[in-house]
């Protein structure tokens, strides 16, 4: 497993991860925290993003995420996380 953190310069917020094999087990949000597990495993993409590997412990104490919660218009849907 290794940790990453994010560094790419956008305009959305960059976070850490933990990868398991190119899947992200669970992320942590900026500025530090606690660790959110995911249920299952999910694919990640490093495309046109840029990270660095952290070194430190992988972590072994996890919350779980919020669900999250759906809005459908019409022809749009939005996924928004309130953790």
């Amino acid at each position: 497993m290794i940790i990453l953190r994010e560094t790419t310069d956008w305009e959305w917020p960059n976070h850490d991860y933990l990868l398991h094999k190119e899947k992200m087990v669970a992320y942590r949000k900026v500025g530090g925290g606690d660790w959110e597990k995911y249920k299952k495993p999910l694919w990640f993409s490093r495309s046109r993003r840029k990270f660095v590997e952290l070194q430190e412990d992988i972590p072994t104490k996890f919350i779980t995420p919020r669900s999250a919660d759906v809005e459908a218009s019409r022809d749009h849907y939005s996924l928004e996380y309130f953790l």
